[in-house]
């Protein structure tokens, strides 16, 4: 049976093991630091943190903001023991069913085989492609921004909403402004 542990801070027993993992799964500059993650935790009450356990195993999280129109899936990792089991889908096919809104996640290029992966990952979930040029801004620091691959549920709602979809994530998640940053 698959279980979801809310993480409410930094400070939680199970956040550690969450930190590893997403230490280990995503490159700096697809993640926040520690302090960063703090931040969030203490200042967004639109962010969401979940441990995801199987059996009262660890084997995952999953990381996701609750907007108005669209929920916005941060991080999602499955350990490396427990991939390619069917685990994931398992876990995001759940996640899906909880939520009436349009869920919205951002993908890599198809530029190497684990980002190819990726992205047929979530076209088996029923997950589509916007056309629209998106560019990741840096979590912390300066990074530069990155090319990337919108990705939703709902087709249409993210045609449609693209704009506001984009400003959301630029304002809210990055604390990004494109007219500062030019």
């Amino acid at each position: 049976m698959i279980i979801f542990t809310k993480i409410e801070n930094v400070y939680d027993s199970n956040f550690e093991e969450l930190y590893d993992l997403y230490n280990s799964a995503f490159p700096s500059y697809q993640r926040r630091t520690w302090a960063g993650l703090e931040t969030v935790f203490n200042k967004k009450p639109a962010f969401q943190c979940f441990t995801i356990k199987l059996d009262n195993e660890f084997v995952g999280l999953l990381n996701y903001w609750i907007f108005e129109k669209f929920v916005y899936i941060e991080h999602f990792a499955i350990h490396p023991n427990f991939r390619n089991k069917g685990i994931g889908s398992a876990v995001l096919k759940e996640f899906i069913s909880k939520t009436e809104l349009p869920v919205i996640v951002e993908t890599e290029l198809p530029r190497s085989v684990v980002a190819s992966q990726r992205i047929h990952f979530y076209e088996r979930l029923n997950f589509y492609m916007t056309t629209n040029f998106y560019m990741q801004p840096p979590y912390e620091g300066s990074q530069v921004m990155m090319s990337m691959l919108i990705m939703s549920n709902d087709y249409h709602f993210v045609n449609k909403h693209f704009t506001q979809i984009k400003n959301t994530l630029y304002k809210e998640v990055y604390k990004y402004d494109p007219k500062k940053n030019k």
